[in-house]
């Protein structure tokens, strides 16, 4: 904004309505004329004059009340209270019960090794990344199961109560999830609702994976490591291109968001992977136009169709300075962190670059 043009009377940062949000004019030696305009503002700014979308001022509201209601549930207090009804300890008991019910079966590593022989075996990269992912979610069942054993033992009194399980009785009870689990899964949700569907959709894509080979498109959400399959990917890609000497070190991801959606797929690509189950935050598709625009009122979250991940020597990506893409960061979650950051896609757009930069656009694997 450091230019002559801002001085004109006709410039102005934003309008709206009567309202110009410019540069003061009149006597500007006079500091009580900067007073007077700035007193004349509305006390909350419209979020378009920072250049953002108003879907903005939505999503900052809606962040307060999750706090204020996640405040309120915090200084609840723990103890059953008189009266009918069940007590905490039986809700609680209940509630697993039923979720030992749901719990995906064991693992069994012999038969893990002979259906990933059947589908290839461990000399291709993608098979190794399942081997992984496998041993993975098994961690997290095994520990969920024994929990759950153990809690049901310490709510009859035949086991003693620890400090761990009764985190974990009080965290069912508030219908969130337990620490123990948090964090041998690095899996942050809201409650455990959320929590336990995504473990049975990540079971299921695996189960999927290993009885009928490799799906059509690849849920990203559901992988523990994300990074390391983009990177088996690449893996796989070079070694298709061994004979022109191509090296994993010179490749990068190259991205191409398709006009399908993951039920309308017949067939998987002869190279690289497809993936969906990723939204925009900041903005949407538009898939007629395979291009970048702004979001629908009071959408915060709009679904990307499948994107097709390949690899490409970093010397032959190039970039057509006139219609440069916008290379949108990809967090596994919300909360954006370095901990989260997964990979920067290119999506295309016919409008500045930095447009999309000021409103913080980017993709998430999960917008819970």
């Amino acid at each position: 904004w450091l230019a002559k043009e801002i001085l004109q009377s006709t410039f102005s940062f934003y309008e709206l309505g009567n309202m110009r949000y410019a540069i003061p004019t009149g006597n500007t030696n006079d500091i009580d004329t900067f007073r007077r305009y700035i007193e004349s503002l509305p006390q909350i700014d419209n979020p378009e004059v920072f250049g953002l979308h108003t879907n903005a001022d939505l999503a900052y509201r809606t962040m307060q009340t999750k706090r204020n209601l996640e405040t309120i549930l915090n200084v609840q207090p723990k103890e059953s209270g008189g009266g009918g009804g069940l007590t905490r300890e039986e809700i609680v008991l209940k509630q697993a019960e039923d979720l030992q019910s749901k719990l995906p079966t064991d693992y069994k590593r012999d038969e893990v090794n002979q259906q990933i022989k059947a589908i290839g075996g461990m000399g291709r990269p993608l098979n190794i990344c399942l081997s992984q992912e496998v041993d993975r979610l098994q961690k997290v069942i095994s520990v969920v199961r024994t929990m759950l054993i153990n809690l049901k033992l310490a709510i009859a009194g035949t086991i003693v109560m620890s400090a761990e399980l009764s985190q974990m009785l009080d965290a069912l009870f508030m219908a969130r999830v337990p620490a123990r689990w948090e964090k041998v899964s690095q899996l942050v949700m809201p409650n455990i609702g959320l929590w336990w569907v995504n473990i049975l959709q990540r079971n299921e894509q695996l189960v999927s994976w290993l009885r009928n080979n490799r799906p059509f498109a690849f849920w990203l959400t559901g992988f523990f490591n994300p990074q390391g399959f983009l990177t088996a990917n690449r893996q796989e890609v070079c070694r298709r291109h061994a004979k022109e000497n191509w090296a994993l070190d010179d490749m990068v991801d190259s991205s191409e968001v398709l006009k399908y959606e993951k039920d309308e797929l017949r067939k998987g690509p002869e190279e690289g992977v497809y993936i969906h189950g990723l939204f925009l935050d900041g903005c949407k598709w538009d898939k007629a136009k395979g291009r970048l625009v702004d979001s629908d009122p009071k959408v915060l979250h709009a679904p990307l169709p499948v994107i097709h991940i390949g690899a490409v020597l970093s010397v032959n990506k190039r970039r057509d300075p006139n219609n440069e893409p916008y290379s949108c960061p990809l967090y596994k979650t919300p909360k954006r962190t370095g901990l989260n950051f997964v990979t920067s896609i290119d999506l295309r757009t016919e409008e500045p670059r930095d447009k999309w930069i000021c409103r913080g656009v980017c993709l998430l694997s999960s917008k819970d």
